[in-house]
Parts: structure tokens; sequence; C-alpha cells
């Protein structure tokens, strides 16, 4: 799915993965916000089904890798290759983003992403940290201080591969949120209004020094 800017000329492109890995109306309401700042949003659908981090399979993360590279492919072509690539992804899609930071991006910005995969097999894929060491693309990363489903370790080791590599990376940990503190959809008790712009923000802002 594609969504261009409603008025002036089209800065660039951005793949905007859903979180759950199908397209809804939370991860549409994203891309039009993103949109809105002046990119064409491709939203690549990455399963048939949502994922979590509890049932994801190996094949699905592939897949969701697979498909991520590919809808940048397809978006540069849209674009006529003269425009800059962004990716942004939040939670497992976050993990999807990091993997498919070695290539294809000019930009990636991943948001409590889980830094670990639950299955892995290092002939078919590596582990996030691995593929991260070796990014194309500058990185911000971005984290919720009690994030109760991303250790704080893990956290920590992001940062550590991020502040050793060549490119222009950024990590940033939102003080008193949690895993979910931009994600406004009914009943998330997580929710922080003022954490959601300011992250919206610092990424209009990555994008912008980064893709121009």
């Amino acid at each position: 799915m594609l969504v261009n800017p409603r008025n002036g000329p089209i800065k660039g492109g951005v793949v905007l993965l859903p979180k759950r890995f199908v397209i809804d109306k939370a991860v549409l309401h994203s891309a039009q916000g993103i949109a809105n700042t002046g990119f064409a949003v491709s939203v690549p659908e990455l399963s048939k089904h949502a994922v979590t981090i509890d049932n994801v399979t190996l094949d699905e993360i592939v897949n969701g890798v697979h498909a991520a590279k590919a809808a940048a492919r397809d978006l540069r072509k849209t674009l006529g290759g003269r425009k800059k690539l962004g990716m942004v992804g939040a939670w497992l899609a976050g993990t999807i983003a990091l993997l498919a930071s070695d290539e294809e991006f000019d930009a990636c910005v991943v948001v409590c992403p889980f830094v670990r995969l639950p299955v892995a097999d290092d002939v078919i894929i590596k582990q996030p940290l691995d593929i991260v060491a070796k990014a194309r693309a500058p990185i911000l990363a971005v984290f919720g201080e009690i994030d109760s489903e991303v250790p704080i370790e893990d956290v920590r080791a992001l940062e550590k591969v991020l502040s050793d590599s060549p490119e222009d990376d950024e990590t940033y940990t939102y003080p008193g949120v949690g895993h979910a503190f931009f994600d406004n959809e009914e009943g998330n008790a997580e929710y922080r209004e003022a954490g959601e712009r300011d992250l919206w923000t610092r990424i209009d802002r990555f994008f912008a020094q980064r893709m121009f």
C-alpha cells in the first residue's frame, strides 16, 4: 500500500513496517502522518495474520525482512531512483527493520525493538546485533525506560553497537514510559501523548538530517 503526500512535492520515501505485521487502522494513521510531512509511504503487509514476539516463526522473520527490502526497491523505482529512502518499525517490526538495515535504506528508525530473536538460525538469518554492526544506514533507536518486554541489557547492547558504528546513529530512552508509550490504541494504559508527539518530532528531525 502506498500513501502519498496530499500537498507539495515528494521529499523522499519511507517504508513503514506494521508493528504486528498486518496493515491495520493504527499503521494507516501513522502512514498518513508521515506522508503529511512530505514523504511517499509504502506499507508492506508482512503477514496475513497478526504476529507477536511470542508466536513469530523463523520463516515469518525471514519473509518479513525480504518484504521490507522488496518494498524499498519498489518504492525507489516508483520515485524514479532519485530520492532517498527511510524505514520505520516498532516492536517486532522494529526487529525486522534492524535486520533489513544492511542494504536498500538511507536511514532507519526503530521504536522499542526486540534486539534478540526468540528463534534464530545463523545460517538462515543472523541476530539483529550482528546485522546492525554492518548496517549501511544510520539508525535512530528509541526505547522506554520501564519497558517490561525489552531487557535493559539488550538496550545497552544495541547502544554499544551503534556507538561503535561509523554511521551517524542516535539512541534515546524516554524516561518513565513502557513498551507501548507511543501506541494510541483504545485501552492502552501505557500510552503517553507527550511521548508520542515528541517521538514523531524526533523521527522528523532524524529524517531531515539524514535524508537530504
